[in-house]
């Protein structure tokens, strides 16, 4: 017999001896003890248990002691280590950043979702693993990526999780863009490029970033060199009987809208200067020991006491002329960065100028095209406007540059306001006009409710040099011009008015796509009878007339109608 039968058997008989003693205990008969049968000799001798119960008995309970095998217990693994979630990070967008693009993922190339409002408050809840673009969510629940440096988050992202990698585009991605054109050998072909361009919603984002700040509306400073500090730029303007606009009369509107008084109490179009100086090349423009130590905070560039002084809405910058002496392109785009970034900072609109020839000697020569390229591919990187100031003087006699192969060239009278046939063959004059189509354009499309009233439109008479919207946006793909009401040959529908408001036409919604063409990809759609304001256009693409709008923080281009149907209309 197994041991564990035998206590199986054990365990029985106690469960009968404790049976007789309750009965005992009741008054009963008293038991006879049990007849045990004893266990073969092979097994352990089992000696019975008898009780002796008086003739009142207290029964007295024996409760046998049942063992109990030790289950047989398997190893178990240690518990996994449980890592806690990262708690998210508010934060909030940077008070210069409206109009942050949010991305469907991380890096330039992602698709745009929608853009942010300065200081609009997200919450972080994961990051690249160079913490250089973080994933958010918005108070509306929206979710996408942002570039971390527009952000102000309280607290360390380091210690999120890592949720995504950045695939950025080299269009939109500032150092990039300048890097790889430059490697890939990809010039830009600055004669197609028109004399104003990348006017687009981005303007109008810094400028009410601006307006938030305290800066004027309608003060504009200078960024730049000789080239800019001369009285030669800009300050006959300031005086009505020193300037002649001609057929450009209808720029006399501009003029006025521009005259100040700027922070500092003067007239834009003749101040003294704090960011412009002879000699001064991008690496001086933010040397804090350059600054006007009267007038400057310690440690101030000159850039930022200007922006701080002055207030402006709008920065000509034109730097580079003295780079081309020796300064390395990379520390020239460098500075150039740093420079929009600071204008952008401060809620300053900068719009940057190629330079004119340098017929110096064949080394200055050779660089003047290096740093427009730089100018030209940054302007597009950072979506602000680009002034070509190079193409401009192309076709004037020595391509607008006086005896000294440096400066642009002065009229025989020094009348540099005169915008007559004569006069527009010399380089300040050109230069003079020029800067005013910037300011008009700028005026009408961007800074146009700076005193609640909207600009008049323009005279019918147009400048000698085209003006076009932002940079791929100035040709229209089916050769065809606008018509005198602003729709272009073969469409149908109202003009529209850039700085207003337009309504799609009821029925169904219309596509926004990333340019004016039916090729370019969709980005949303507006539906039928929702608000839109106008923010660029006409341009005539395929057939139809494109207008660049901004639904709902997106900004893209609708299509105003087909030959037959009108698909957008004004409102308001």
């Amino acid at each position: 017999m197994h041991r564990t039968d035998l206590r199986i058997r054990l365990a029985g008989l106690a469960g009968a001896v404790g049976l007789g003693l309750l009965l005992a205990g009741c008054g009963g008969p008293t038991p006879l003890p049990p007849t045990v049968t004893m266990l073969p000799t092979d097994t352990p001798t089992i000696t019975a248990i008898y009780v002796v119960v008086t003739a009142t008995p207290t029964p007295t309970v024996v409760t046998p002691t049942i063992p109990v095998i030790p289950p047989t217990l398997t190893p178990t693994s240690p518990p996994p280590t449980i890592t806690p979630t990262p708690a998210p990070l508010a934060a909030q967008v940077c008070a210069a950043c409206g109009g942050l693009r949010l991305r469907d993922t991380p890096g330039t190339a992602g698709q745009i979702v929608t853009m942010l409002n300065a200081a609009a408050a997200v919450t972080v809840t994961g990051r690249t693993a160079d913490n250089a673009w973080l994933q958010i969510s918005t108070a509306d629940g929206q979710t996408g990526w942002v570039a971390a440096d527009y952000l102000d988050v309280q607290g360390d992202p380091s210690g999120l999780a890592v949720a995504g990698e950045a695939v950025n585009s080299a269009a939109t991605s500032a150092p990039a863009a300048v890097a790889v054109a430059a490697a890939a050998g990809m010039p830009v072909d600055l004669l197609n490029v028109n004399v104003v361009t990348g006017i687009t919603a981005r303007s109008r984002q810094i400028f009410l970033a601006g307006q938030q700040r305290g800066n004027i509306f309608n003060a504009f400073t200078r960024i730049g060199d000789s080239i800019t500090v001369s009285g030669a730029f800009l300050t006959e303007l300031a005086h009505p009987g020193r300037y002649d606009l001609g057929q450009y009369d209808y720029f006399q509107a501009v003029i006025r809208w521009f005259s100040g008084p700027d922070g500092r109490g003067n007239n834009p179009f003749d101040p003294p200067v704090l960011g412009a100086q002879a000699g001064w090349s991008t690496i001086d423009a933010l040397n804090p020991a350059l600054a006007n130590q009267s007038v400057c905070n310690p440690g101030e560039t000159p850039i930022e006491c200007d922006y701080r002084l002055v207030r402006p809405s709008v920065a000509l910058i034109m730097l580079g002329t003295n780079d081309a002496g020796g300064v390395p392109t990379e520390t020239f785009a460098a500075n150039l960065r740093r420079i929009v970034e600071i204008s952008i900072a401060y809620g300053v609109i900068p719009v940057l100028s190629t330079l004119p020839p340098k017929p110096y000697d064949a080394y200055h020569a050779a660089r003047i095209p290096e740093l427009n390229q730089v100018i030209v591919t940054t302007a597009r990187a950072y979506d602000i406007p680009l002034w070509n100031y190079w193409l401009a003087v192309q076709n004037l006699p020595n391509q607008g540059i006086s005896a000294d192969r440096v400066h642009p060239s002065v009229p025989p009278d020094g009348r540099n306001a005169v915008f007559d046939e004569e006069h527009l063959q010399y380089g300040y004059p050109m230069r003079n006009l020029t800067a005013l189509q910037v300011l008009d354009q700028l005026w009408r499309q961007v800074l146009y409710d700076g005193d609640r009233m909207t600009p008049a439109p323009p005279a019918q008479a147009t400048p000698v040099l085209p003006v076009g919207g932002s940079v791929g946006e100035t040709t229209t793909s089916d050769g065809g011009g606008t018509t005198p009401s602003g729709i272009c040959p073969g469409s149908a529908g109202p003009a529209l008015m850039v700085g207003g408001m337009g309504r799609v036409t009821p029925g169904l919604p219309n596509k926004m796509r990333s340019q004016p063409a039916t090729s370019a990809p969709e980005i949303g759609s507006i539906p039928g009878e929702a608000l839109f304001s106008v923010v660029g256009g006409p341009t005539c693409a395929g057939g139809y007339t494109w207008w660049q709008v901004n639904y709902q923080g997106l900004v893209g281009w609708t299509a105003g109608g087909s030959s037959s149907e009108a698909w957008v209309e004004p409102a308001g």
